[in-house]
């Protein structure tokens, strides 16, 4: 079995790192995954039928080692992108809703209780 990755896009910085979008081949069918880096971690997600095709945790896979050796080749380094990138901005990837919808009949606005500093003791 065979597994290879390729860079979609350089989603962003997040939480000290970076997150990338991976475009995953596993036996002809392709998916996808990110990466997190940093210069201190690294972070590997697959689809879950990559998953099932390997039988476990992609992280148990027996060419694991040699699927991140091969992303790592192909990432700029952490220590030139992370200042060249903005933090992630999940909107672009899931998109916002088209309207905020109110149901105000949900909650009994008698029922609410406001806590401030005085009152909690």
């Amino acid at each position: 079995m065979e597994i290879k990755a390729d860079i979609i896009d350089y989603m962003g910085k997040y939480s000290g790192g970076v997150i990338v979008l991976l475009s995953i081949e596993c036996d002809g069918s392709f998916t996808e995954g990110t990466i997190y880096y940093s210069d201190k971690d690294i972070v590997l997600t697959v689809d879950e039928s990559v998953e099932d095709s390997i039988g476990g945790p992609v992280y148990d896979w027996p060419g694991y080692r040699a699927l991140l050796e091969s992303i790592l080749s192909k990432l700029v380094p952490y220590e030139e992108i992370s200042g060249r990138i903005d933090d992630v901005d999940f909107d672009k990837y899931i998109g916002k809703p088209e309207k905020s919808v109110f149901i105000s009949d949900e909650v009994d606005p008698t029922s609410i209780l406001v806590a401030t500093q005085s009152n909690l003791a």
